[in-house]
């Protein structure tokens, strides 16, 4: 018997190879920032629907990796991470990507320490672009009023993600704000929160207005947030728009 037919050739079997073989790259690779990938639309024997799925595969690894730099205070990989001409929009910032990662290395560098706990990322792509979601939960560790809190913030993180000279790289963040809540790190020392101004805050992202107002980036009302489902449209529909323009 031939060693061809030792071996399962069904479409469903080769995309399951392709899949781990991808995986097993991804962890064992280095960061983009050193090698880019090769474009895998020139790999030999890939059809469409195989260059999506590593294109995906790909996109998911960069989006976790930014954030796992941005938590590690690797601010070279994670400034590696995003298209020269990107832009950041959260309730703290509003910039480009290079911005972004200044602001995040001088926060980190006051003490302030947040942590990204981050879900399965899925992928859209429709040529050079592509889109990814992510649920993730933040988690923020400030003070209020003098005592030390942790503030646990649920989120989706929506990214854009552009192909530039055969790599993918990060071209846009935003935040669809779910729900937020307060917690006091020592249970002996708890803060004494205005219930009147919690009140007049989004609910969705209620808790980190009231740290926000306490810092020198003020709250904002504006954000994409499930109490606002016609933000939350309006941002959607803008990313099917902007991926549509590939």
């Amino acid at each position: 018997m031939s060693r061809d037919h030792l071996i399962d050739q069904t479409p469903s079997a080769r995309r399951d190879f392709l899949i781990a073989a991808a995986t097993i790259g991804a962890v064992a690779a280095p960061a983009y920032a050193q090698e880019p990938p090769r474009d895998t639309n020139t790999l030999r024997g890939l059809d469409g629907a195989d260059a999506d799925i590593l294109d995906s595969l790909r996109i998911a690894d960069l989006v976790q990796r930014e954030r796992t730099a941005r938590d590690a205070g690797q601010w070279e990989e994670m400034a590696a991470s995003y298209h020269p001409q990107s832009m950041v929009d959260v309730s703290w910032y509003h910039g480009d990507g290079a911005g972004f990662v200044a602001a995040s290395r001088r926060n980190a560098a006051s003490g302030r320490i947040s942590l990204h706990q981050l879900g399965p990322t899925v992928t859209k792509v429709a040529g050079t672009r592509a889109l990814a979601e992510t649920p993730c939960q933040l988690l923020s560790f400030v003070p209020v009023d003098g005592i030390d809190v942790c503030m646990i913030g649920t989120v989706r993180l929506l990214w854009r993600v552009q192909k530039l000279d055969r790599r993918w790289l990060i071209a846009g963040l935003r935040m669809i704000y779910i729900r937020d809540l307060l917690l006091s790190c020592d249970p002996n020392r708890v803060p004494s929160i205005n219930a009147a101004e919690l009140d007049s805050y989004r609910r969705s992202y209620r808790f980190l207005s009231y740290v926000l107002a306490r810092s020198p980036n003020r709250p904002r009302d504006d954000l994409p947030g499930i109490d606002r489902p016609e933000l939350v449209e309006a941002l959607r529909t803008g990313e099917k728009r902007w991926l549509e323009q590939a």
